[in-house]
């Protein structure tokens, strides 16, 4: 469980700093003060909308990580080389997933925190492609090597499948010799 809490924390922590960084520097403008602004206005808040936008950011961020691990801790196989490959490959569906649907997302996360319930209407999914693409495979990619390093970090890395067969095979050798 260490494991999991170091990858949403520390992936989601991680996670949006990079993504907003990578906005920053290659599209000018950030989804973070864009949703802020939006919650403070229409909200009628009382809050700076840097403060809004980057509580929702770092939300989304923490909850996106704690996915990826609760998936990789819980869905996929035990063996170290298979669950990094298969996390890998799901680093890069969640990555291409929530490319496409940022948009009504976002929208949705708006008008849920101004008080304005579920949207009739849904922006369109965003296309794959282009910086955002990349940014959210990116955020991923993070993610996914921060659960990879946690994994070392927590003694997890080794082949459980193998040594637990090792195990078993040893205890069934020496119960023969009896």
């Amino acid at each position: 469980m260490k494991r999991v809490l170091t990858t949403g924390i520390g992936g989601g922590a991680a996670g949006a700093l990079l993504f907003w960084s990578y906005q920053m520097i290659f599209q000018g403008a950030t989804i973070s003060a864009f949703i802020g602004a939006q919650v403070v206005r229409q909200g009628g808040y009382a809050l700076s909308p840097a403060w809004a936008g980057w509580g929702v950011h770092l939300w989304v961020s923490l909850s996106y990580a704690f996915l990826f691990a609760l998936i990789v801790r819980f869905l996929l196989p035990r063996e170290f080389t298979r669950n990094r490959t298969l996390a890998f490959a799901l680093a890069l569906a969640l990555g291409w997933v929530t490319t496409l649907i940022a948009a009504p997302a976002i929208q949705i996360t708006i008008a849920l925190l101004v008080g304005k319930g579920f949207p009739a209407k849904l922006w369109p999914l965003n296309p794959a492609e282009g910086h955002p693409f990349w940014n959210h495979l990116i955020f991923f990619t993070v993610i996914w090597a921060i659960d990879t390093g946690s994994a070392f970090l927590y003694g997890e890395a080794n082949n459980r499948t193998e040594d637990d067969n090792r195990l078993k095979a040893a205890d069934l050798s020496e119960g023969a010799g009896e």
